[in-house]
């Protein structure tokens, strides 16, 4: 059973980048988010992305501090927290592979972190992840 209270999610950093996954709901718009999920009965937090990670980008991760613990509103209501997790690729190429709930996974990006205005206009818009990218970088000392 996945208990959907807290969405966990996953910062891994590499060069001064965040990796996103792109999700595409059928007959929507993709949208880009933290790759990440639900954590299953029995499971910690930290297994619980790692778990995320390797389901959905193929690749192993190591799980550090939490970055980022938040009140969230989705407009699915499916979560009511966002918890980011601090993690280091462990070898490999992330690639879009599976599904998140109903969406499927669709793409990656590395995204410049402290290069903001590199950002496109949809991605600084977007008011989920966006304020989720601003804090991850406040807390990396980036902002």
């Amino acid at each position: 059973m996945t208990l959907r209270d807290t969405r966990l999610q996953a910062a891994i950093v590499r060069d001064g980048r965040l990796l996103l996954v792109q999700c595409t709901p059928p007959g929507e718009p993709p949208f880009w988010v933290l790759p990440g999920g639900g954590r299953e009965a029995g499971e910690s937090d930290a297994q619980a992305v790692a778990r995320e990670v390797r389901g959905e980008l193929g690749v192993m991760v190591d799980v550090g501090a939490v970055l980022d613990d938040v009140p969230a509103d989705p407009p699915d209501g499916t979560y009511t927290r966002w918890r980011t997790f601090a993690c280091r690729l462990l070898g490999g190429e992330p690639v879009a592979c599976g599904t998140d709930g109903g969406a499927e996974l669709t793409a990656v990006r590395w995204l410049p972190l402290a290069e903001r205005d590199e950002w496109d206009a949809a991605l600084r818009s977007d008011p989920f992840l966006c304020p989720q990218l601003e804090r991850i970088r406040a807390v990396l000392g980036l902002s």
